[in-house]
């Protein structure tokens, strides 16, 4: 982990994890809370007012990141949630906010930290190849995601010690500082000298669309993970559900469940950081197909687990080829582009993962008063399938024609 030594690499690795680790936290805690206190049918609405952002913003954000750069929009966007936070926590403390005002407060804080995060997004994604060496970057790409993986293991640990002893208000403020905090290891980054514009034009102008219809293989990439999140994104509703309903858990269960999932990343993350195991460009449609339909299979098998340990062991499984197949796509699109234009695919990568969830979670919102929720992420797990069976034959056809 030659990487690691880097200074660049040592202060982001820290920075992330430090904040990740309170943001899984609070984030295992929120959930709960709404789901105890309010509804079930609640969350969905407050993750699609959070991710709301990412999606009103997907026209700006590469604008915005390449006029101020990628890491000085990594360093504002924290202070910004960091402050959001802080406001929100002094709004409890002092207002005494309660019963709908609080909830109301949440949304509104939800979304404002979604905003922040629309544009730390796709400037965090954008800045390995600014920071270190081509060769590095994979390496840097494994480890940024092992200490998002590594927080949610921790962040998990952490959350089934303290949510009983801890109120809402105290997460809030622990979260607000670590973005604060991550704001100021991050000012001790120092970018690589950069290369001339390949592109011609403002490169400021370049957005997703313009990056989009020159790269259509990307494109049809992007597609294919669109309809995947539109599909897998309900389980973040379910799994909650699943630990309250049909494992008949608490809180404790539900950090042992998420973090099952960080674990399995961590592990892919760590192997990649020492590997150099990259997929060939022939092999790519293939990896990203059966990886599909793994998802599919395990969602599927997910719905019929009745025990803690059995949703932990899928969770595990998912966070090993999610991760597997987010570290090789992304050094992909980072590899294959001019560094001009990382940001706009980043920016259109932040939107799949990202602003599709609030369309996945309205949807769910509607309908998870009315269906069984079991036959729900069954029927999930079989359009997953399905997808992944039809992803070869589309991957390797047009989506549009470039001008």
């Amino acid at each position: 982990m030659d990487v690691l030594k880097d200074k660049n690499s040592a202060l982001i690795f820290v920075s992330q994890l430090v904040s990740a680790i309170c943001d899984k936290m609070m984030s295992i805690g929120l959930i709960w809370y709404l789901t105890k206190e309010y509804s079930i049918n609640v969350v969905p609405w407050f993750l699609a007012a959070s991710f709301l952002p990412h999606l009103l913003m997907a026209f700006f954000s590469t604008s915005i990141i390449n006029r101020v750069g990628a890491l000085r929009t990594v360093i504002a966007s924290e202070f910004f949630r960091g402050t959001v936070l802080f406001i929100l926590f002094g709004s409890i403390h002092f207002l005494k906010l309660e019963g709908n005002q609080l909830l109301e407060a949440l949304f509104v804080s939800g979304f404002f930290v979604g905003l922040g995060s629309s544009l730390f997004n796709p400037a965090i994604l954008s800045l390995p190849p600014k920071l270190v060496a081509p060769d590095k970057v994979m390496g840097l790409n494994a480890l940024i995601d092992s200490s998002m993986s590594i927080s949610t293991i921790l962040g998990a640990t952490f959350a089934i010690f303290i949510l009983s002893f801890v109120d809402l208000k105290t997460l809030i403020l622990i979260n607000a500082l670590s973005f604060v905090w991550a704001g100021i290891l991050q000012m001790g980054l120092k970018t690589r000298e950069q290369s001339a514009p390949s592109v011609e034009g403002n490169t400021a102008e370049i957005g997703p669309m313009f990056v989009l219809k020159k790269y259509p293989d990307i494109a049809r990439m992007l597609v294919s993970f669109l309809f995947l999140n539109l599909v897998f994104t309900p389980i973040l509703v379910m799994i909650p559900w699943y630990v309250q309903k049909i494992y008949m858990g608490d809180s404790s269960s539900l950090a042992i469940i998420e973090g099952a999932m960080g674990v399995g990343a961590f592990v892919t993350g760590l192997y990649l950081s020492f590997s150099s195991f990259q997929v060939n460009t022939d092999k790519r449609i293939s990896m990203i197909a059966l990886v599909s339909f793994l998802f599919g299979l395990f969602f599927l098998i997910f719905a019929y687990s009745y025990f803690t340990w059995h949703g932990a062991v899928i969770l595990f499984s998912i966070g090993i080829i999610s991760t597997f197949l987010n570290i090789q796509v992304l050094t992909y699109f980072q590899t294959a582009l001019s560094e001009e234009e990382v940001p706009a695919i980043m920016t259109a990568v932040n939107i799949i993962s990202a602003a599709s969830v609030p369309l996945s979670l309205v949807f769910s919102g509607l309908i998870f008063p009315h269906v069984s929720i079991p036959n729900f992420a069954k029927l999930s797990g079989v359009l997953i399938i399905f997808i992944a069976i039809l992803m070869p034959k589309f991957l390797q056809g047009p989506v549009w024609k470039s001008e």
